[in-house]
């Protein structure tokens, strides 16, 4: 006997001529070692009238008791997101990058680098419109990989580069929830 398969419809993508289309992320990027969430949001597997909550997280992230969201600012032309599809059928996953550059070298960048070389974070970026999006998950193993140039002539740039990469189940998920920054708590549902 035959397994029914019923697979997802999707919906219309159309685009308005003469929208604006804002590329790239604000300055401040948020992020948590892995291990400080007890509770992630959710991802719909079905929609039915809406596929926009097929790329969207449901729910809070739940961070360990007195844990919060640590700000990393960052020079935001420099700083892309992206993403790739990956693998073969039926195992495709996506490949999501980003480079986070930070103008500072000192000891706290340094020491930042120390840290995420070999740990497993979690990132969030707001984007020019201002939707918030993950990169990293419960599924997967997000790397960190930092460098630093203190330059050498006058005209020099300087700073510390984060490469990051994680695989997911799609390009970076949006996230509609709310995030407890050290600086207090944004996107707070209203």
């Amino acid at each position: 006997m035959a397994t029914p398969c019923t697979g997802l419809t999707p919906q219309s993508l159309n685009w308005c001529d003469g929208k604006i289309n804002l590329p790239g992320i604000r300055t401040n990027v948020y992020f948590i070692p892995k291990r400080d969430i007890v509770l992630w949001p959710t991802l719909a597997e079905t929609y039915t009238t809406d596929m926009s909550v097929l790329a969207t997280y449901s729910g809070d992230f739940t961070l360990e008791t007195d844990k919060k969201w640590q700000k990393l600012q960052v020079l935001v032309d420099k700083s892309p997101v992206t993403s790739a599809s990956q693998g073969t059928k039926p195992s495709k996953t996506a490949l999501n990058t980003a480079t986070f550059v930070h103008p500072g070298t000192e000891e706290l960048a340094t020491a930042f680098c120390r840290l995420a070389n070999n740990d497993d974070y979690v990132y969030i970026v707001q984007t020019k419109p201002g939707k918030y999006r993950v990169i990293g998950n419960e599924m997967y193993q997000t790397e960190t990989n930092p460098s630093q140039a203190l330059g050498g002539s006058p005209t020099d740039e300087m700073g510390t580069t984060l490469e990051v990469s994680v695989t997911d189940v799609m390009p970076a998920p949006f996230y509609n929830g709310l995030i407890e920054t050290v600086d207090g708590d944004i996107n707070e549902s209203t």
